[in-house]
């Protein structure tokens, strides 16, 4: 259970890896045996990152796109 809220915290590599040692299992174990988070619960980390880019990458496009459009608004009058 321990393994399973460290890997859905914000638990480091680091911290992951001492974690496993401290039990007395290899980083793999800890992954395959004593994680119990579901598939999705394990790819939402993934989901929010790509997610942010997104965001992001249309923010700075609408910014880039603003000064076109109002050079296009004046030259239409």
């Amino acid at each position: 259970m321990i393994v399973t809220h460290a890997r859905s915290g914000s638990a480091s590599e680091r911290e992951l890896e001492a974690l496993a040692i401290y039990m007395g299992h290899s980083m793999r174990m800890q992954r395959e045996c004593y994680d119990r988070r579901t598939k999705a619960q394990k790819v939402e980390p993934a989901v929010e990152m790509l997610t942010a880019i997104n965001l992001r990458a249309r923010a700075e496009s609408a910014r880039k796109a603003k000064p076109f459009d109002a050079q296009l608004a004046k030259s239409a009058q």
